[in-house]
């Protein structure tokens, strides 16, 4: 398979983000496969030119790089492992697309390797509406050879994307680190959007001051992750004992306004375990110490 021209790419799964991939290649000129479990969300696909496939061997066949992106690896492992199946898989690029632990991604490199099948594992690091923008981004992982030749067509659809190394579980690992922050960083919103309504301010007024301060806060998430790698909790600044007690202020204020205090009681529970294990003076990143 040649690295300059143009592969004929398959995609398999047209939830949200499936399809905006398929669109995607379509924009982009590809000769764009696609299969679905619903044939239905296969139809403006086809209105926009995408070759609807009647079966998961038929789209197999028609492309060289094969993107799966479905719910899960359970679906992913089902729609694969048939014998017709494996056997077309032998001369295409396998790309998953699709969520998982970096323990599946290991295990689905596994069985590829086994049958001779050219596998990647990939995260797409978007919603749909961004997909084949130049500054999205897509984690990479597997074998080296396997994304040299499929780097540009992944780039048609992730401009920004990252090949993060030859363990098939790099990329799911990058996944789920951004995710667990981000989850995190939205229940804290949620909570403060009540806050400010509380205070009769917009939640529109909360996302424009935290847009603006974005950067402030990646860099202080950074400064906790090179605290606990150097080891060093010993600083004078932001100690667990007096984030511990900011807590207390959230809680105040939760029940003051008749809002959910379950936010700030949890941060507070996380960083009570380590002040009881006796970390109270050192930097609030001390509480990494008693996950």
């Amino acid at each position: 398979m040649t690295t300059n021209a143009k592969h004929k790419v398959t995609v398999i799964g047209l939830g949200d983000m499936g399809a905006a991939l398929a669109h995607a290649y379509l924009q982009q000129g590809y000769t764009t496969t696609v299969w679905n479990r619903s044939a239905a969300k296969s139809a403006p696909l086809q209105a926009a030119g995408a070759a609807v496939a009647d079966s998961v061997t038929t789209a197999i066949a028609a492309g060289d790089i094969i993107i799966l992106c479905v719910t899960d690896y359970t679906i992913s492992r089902s729609l694969l492992q048939t014998p017709e199946v494996t056997a077309l898989l032998k001369t295409k690029i396998l790309i998953q697309l699709s969520s998982g632990t970096p323990g599946e991604a290991r295990e689905l490199d596994s069985w590829a390797t086994e049958n001779g099948i050219t596998f990647l594992d990939g995260a797409i690091m978007a919603i749909p509406d961004q997909v084949g923008r130049p500054d999205t981004v897509i984690f990479v992982s597997g074998n080296k050879d396997a994304y040299t030749q499929s780097e540009a067509t992944l780039k048609a659809v992730a401009g920004a994307l990252q090949y993060m190394g030859e363990d098939p579980g790099a990329a799911s690992t990058w996944d789920m680190g951004f995710l667990i922050v981000l989850f995190a960083a939205m229940s804290g919103a949620f909570h403060a959007i009540k806050l400010f309504k509380s205070e009769g301010l917009p939640a529109a007024a909360l996302g424009n001051m935290i847009q603006q301060l974005a950067p402030a806060l990646g860099e202080m998430l950074k400064h906790q992750a090179d605290i606990i790698e150097g080891g060093n909790y010993h600083l004078r600044h932001s100690s667990l004992d007096l984030c511990t007690g900011s807590m207390d202020m959230f809680i105040k204020q939760a029940k003051e306004s008749n809002i959910s205090a379950e936010v700030p009681s949890f941060i507070k529970g996380i960083f009570k375990r380590a002040q009881d294990a006796g970390f109270g003076t050192e930097h609030v990143a001390a509480a990494y110490k008693t996950y």
